[in-house]
Formats: C-alpha cells, structure tokens, sequence
C-alpha cells in the first residue's frame, strides 16, 4: 500500500491573550426569564408552551436560581419556578450581565497558509524546513505552496479557535515576536488523510488529496491501483453563504445628497466610536468634513480615519499628504486622543464607515470616498444593520490595519475585538432578507452567478470602464444575452487606463450589435459601483464593474454586500433612470 506525505506551509506562533472566562447567557435563558416575570409555571408548561425538551427547561432553571434570579415556591399545583426581585431587576435588560472573571494566558496556534485556517498548537504535526521529509522509501512526499491570498493571519480566526467554552478573548498582549515559518505534515493512505484535523476546511482537503493523487500519477511504481485511491477534485471557491440581515427599503442610499445626509447623521447619532475608512483623503473636503467629527469628539466619540489609496510608491501621494494635515488640524484643535489619522494605507479601495448608536452598530459600505467626494456624483451605498454582518466587517478592516504578518498592532487587535463582540449582539428585529458580504474575487463570481439565473435583465453601473471590461462582466453577460434573451445594460462615467474615449465608444458599438448596451453617462457624475438582475438581486460595493479585475492575491482590496430583497433592483434602477433622464 502506498502511502503520500504531504507537506504544506504554516505560520506558528504564541500570544499571551487576555481572556474573559465565564459561561454566557443565552437567548433561550433570557426568554424563560422573561416568562416567569409574567407569572410563576412550571417545567413542565414552559416546555410546552416554548416547544423545548423539559430538560432544556430545567437546566435552564438550575442556572438562573444558581444566580439568584429565580427561585422555586410550592402551591397547590406543584412546585413553580418564579422570579426573584433581582431578576425583576435584570429581565428587561437587552442581555443579561454575565459573571465573568479576566486572566492572561499564553496559548500556541497555526495558521496553514493554503486556505487561512488555524489550529491550535499540538493539532498539527509541524516541522522545521531543514527537517522536511523526502521520500520515504517506496512513499512519496507531495509539497503545496503558499497562496499569496493567505499572507496576512485572520486574528479573529485565532481568536475563535484557540478560545476554551466559555471564554472570550478581549485582549493581546502586542508583543515583538514574529510568527515561525514552519511545515505541516499529513499522510494520505486509501483515499484518506492522517493527521489533520475533523474541522479542517473541504478546500485544503481537496488540495491535499489532489496533491497526493498527482504524486502517485508521477510515481513509476505507484500503477493504476494506487492513483484510485485517490479522487481528484477541483479547487472551486464559493461565493459566501448568505445570512439573514435586517433591511428597510431605506437602507439602500442613492445619490449624491442621501449620502451627505447619511454619513451625517451616522456620525451625530454615535455616542462611543466612529471609524471611517476612505480610499482617498482630500483636504479640502477634510476641511469640510472636520467640524462634524470635532463635535462628536466633543460628545466623547473616539474616532479612527482610516485611507486606501496604493500609490505610495508613485510621485503622487494625496492622501498620505491629506491625512497628515488633517491630523495636524486636529492637534490644533486639541482633539489629538479623540481623532486618530491613521498613517499608513491599507491599500484597499473599499469604502466604509462604522458607528455604533443607541440600536446598536450600523455600517455604511459602497461606492462613496466619505473624506473625499463633493457629494454632488451618482453614489450609492447600503446601511447595514445586522450585528452578525457588521462584526464580520469590522473583523476584516482589523486584518486591513494588521500591518505585516505577525505583527499585530494595538488598532487592529482592538477592531478584531471590537467585532467579535459586535457578532455576539443580539439579532436586529423586524423584517429579515438574505444578504452576503462580498470580497475581492466574490465579485467575479458574482457576475457568473447572475449570468446563470437572469431571467430577465442584468444591469451594472461603473465609475470607469477599461480593457477589462469585456472578461470580467461584459462577456458573460453576452452570453445570457444570447442564451436566454435577457436584457443587458451597462452605465459608466469615464474610460480608464489603456481604454481611450475612442476605443470605448468603439467597445460600445460593438458590444450594442450584440443586444448588450453600453452606455456612457457624463450628467450626473457616475461614481457608483452596482451589479443588478432580475429585480430582487443587488450588489453594491467599492469595485468598478467595468475597469477592475478582482485579485485572489488581496482579497479585502474591493468589499460590497450582495442583497436579495423583492424588488431591490427594480427600485434601484427606476431611480437612477429617474436621474439621468434629460
């Protein structure tokens, strides 16, 4: 029997976390709370009355009285659970104050660097590269390389799996140390893999077994036999699952004006923190800008300005430039703890503001440069409400302030954090949709995805068209065009880079012979960036639909949301034909 080792790259390391260990109170604790405060029951009627196991019910109890928050009274009908003035006192509270003590402790991890997943430190066997195994007698030893994608570690991801039931990380000690280059090593026998972990990720499986059976194929003495035991698969990344988010129609934020006054009121109505992340800081418009966050620093808002534009290497530097001097304006204003600039570009052109209010966090994300745009162009963004949604983002811009790999910086181990804890909120109320965050190549995907289910029409809305128009969304659209006879229409504002303005009107020409419209738009300004089919399918984010090509390499470069709601597109794009009709 042939055996394959596979070996593929790690990163290991050990932080002292800080940790809050205590158990949590669950939903379904708060509600039987909540029901006694109504009046005394027994188990037996709860249980009846929420459709849960009597044991659930009771355990539940047993907790609550360990507590002091309800206590046990015999009557005439039995013994009756009932609440105590001290959970009279706690029972209307959004949750439930958990006991809960602190205390540091090193803990050890690795992150794979295939697909980003992380273990704790003995759940792998792991090898320094100067004691890699070669061949094994009649076994051969398959190597993976690195995905570039995976440069960067995911703290919340560590966080996540190095955490004990009951705990929660609320801290890290920063420290100098980076993290190790070191080598898993997996064995491959009969079609199954030794060594790794039940909840490794199905796309390092696969790369594993692949690797493997490509190894046996190279062998000479592996024969036919030996390549069976393997099953090849192909590496197919998903688009991620959709989640059910909060929405009003309210929530979708169209043109130039709306966003003025969103990005307004966001700010007014936060009473702890803002954090605001710009591909580009402009510092006339900071100027403008300024007044609004130096009164929310009056009102004790912390506030963290975040910017994206890459071209650091470039001679033109204007946001590196526009941050330092609207953090000097700061200082002169004495706002210098309240109002952080930061210094750095995270090199991402996702657009996206944070603030927490007295319903809980909301996050703004979409075409518009909140510290660069006039306010005057076609913009358009979406207000996320739901917590689930908005601690994942949150946890994204972390990994964005990160820094390089292993060198976790205070900023982005407090955002890391601070998302987590926003995930652990309690659901939004009212009416729910599907919706997903998009990132980086999600978007590529996308356009395939509405290829394949548009039955009617696909439409975009891009501030530039370019060269890669035509692989990225153009193309696939033709071929629903001709496939199922939908219609297609695409609305830019400008060309960009190689694209001229003749070869773009030669494009569109082309293109229109084809059934697919192209279509420039010069009044308003187009700065949005949406894809839409059918009428309830809308996806709006930082990517420009028509000029930029998704990288696997930086997946958090372009980040939007994709919305299913009824009628969500159709509404959209009544307005904006609205706007731009003559």
């Amino acid at each position: 029997m042939t055996v394959v080792q596979v070996v593929f790259p790690v990163l290991k390391g050990s932080r002292r976390f800080i940790i809050e260990r205590g158990r949590r109170w669950s939903v379904i604790e708060h509600l039987l709370l909540d029901a006694v405060s109504r009046g005394a029951a027994s188990a037996a009627a709860l249980a009846e009355q929420s459709n849960l196991p009597r044991r659930v019910v009771v355990e539940a109890f047993i907790r609550l009285m360990r507590a002091g928050w309800v206590e046990i009274t015999a009557t005439s009908q039995g013994p009756l659970f009932q609440i105590t003035a001290a959970g009279t006192s706690l029972v209307h509270y959004e949750q439930l104050p958990s006991a809960t003590v602190r205390e540091p402790r090193w803990r050890g991890f690795a992150i794979e660097q295939l697909t980003g997943s992380v273990y704790r430190g003995r759940e792998l066997d792991l090898c320094h590269k100067n004691q890699v195994p070669a061949q094994i007698g009649e076994n051969p030893v398959a190597h993976l390389s690195a995905s570039a994608v995976h440069d960067l570690e995911d703290m919340s991801e560590v966080f996540t799996t190095i955490e004990g039931e009951d705990e929660m990380i609320i801290g890290v000690d920063r420290g100098s140390e980076k993290l190790a280059e070191r080598y898993a090593v997996v064995a491959v026998k009969d079609g199954e893999i030794e060594g790794l972990p039940g909840r490794a990720p199905e796309k390092l499986r696969r790369a594993i077994l692949t690797a493997a059976s490509e190894k046996l194929e190279a062998s000479p003495k592996s024969g036919k036999a030996a390549v069976s035991i393997v099953a090849k698969a192909e590496l197919v990344d998903e688009i991620p699952a959709a989640a059910q988010g909060a929405y009003d129609p309210a929530d979708l934020i169209i043109d130039g004006d709306d966003h003025w006054r969103s990005f307004e009121r966001i700010v007014s109505g936060a009473s702890e923190r803002v954090i605001i992340h710009s591909t580009f800081i402009n510092s006339d418009r900071a100027k403008v800008v300024l007044p609004l966050l130096l009164r929310a620093a009056e009102r004790g808002v912390t506030i963290d300005v975040l910017w994206g534009q890459d071209d650091l290497g470039s001679p033109t530097r204007s946001s590196q430039f526009a941050a330092a001097k609207m953090q000097a304006d700061i200082d002169t204003a004495g706002r210098t703890g309240s109002i952080r600039v930061h210094p750095f570009s995270t090199n991402s052109h996702a657009k996206i503001v944070f603030a927490d209010s007295q319903k809980g966090w909301n996050a703004l994300i979409g075409s518009c440069n909140w510290l660069a745009s006039d306010y005057k162009s076609f913009e358009t963004s979406f207000r996320l409400r739901e917590p689930k949604l908005v601690g994942q983002l949150m946890m994204k811009l972390a990994g964005l302030s990160q820094g390089r790999p292993g060198v976790w910086n205070d900023f982005a181990i407090d955002l890391a954090v601070l998302g987590r804890r926003i995930m652990e909120m309690p659901a939004s109320r009212g009416r729910k949709v599907p919706m997903r965050l998009l990132y980086g190549a999600d978007h590529a995907r996308l356009v395939l995805k509405a290829r394949d289910e548009a039955t009617s029409r696909i439409f975009a809305l891009s501030h530039r068209i370019g060269i890669s128009a035509e692989s990225l969304t153009l193309l696939p659209a033709l071929a629903a065009v001709k496939e199922n006879g939908i219609a297609a229409s695409f609305f830019y504002g400008r060309t960009t880079g190689p694209l001229s303005g003749r070869a773009g009107a030669d494009l569109v020409r082309e293109f229109a012979k084809s059934g697919l419209h192209v279509k420039p738009i010069h009044k308003p300004r187009i700065h949005a960036k949406v894809l839409g089919w059918d009428d309830d399918n809308l996806a709006v984010s930082s990517l420009n639909w028509l000029s930029a090509d998704p990288s696997e390499a930086k997946p958090f470069r372009e980040i939007g949301v994709l919305v299913n709601a009824p009628k969500i597109a159709d509404s959209f794009l009544g307005q904006f034909e609205h706007t731009v009709a003559p």
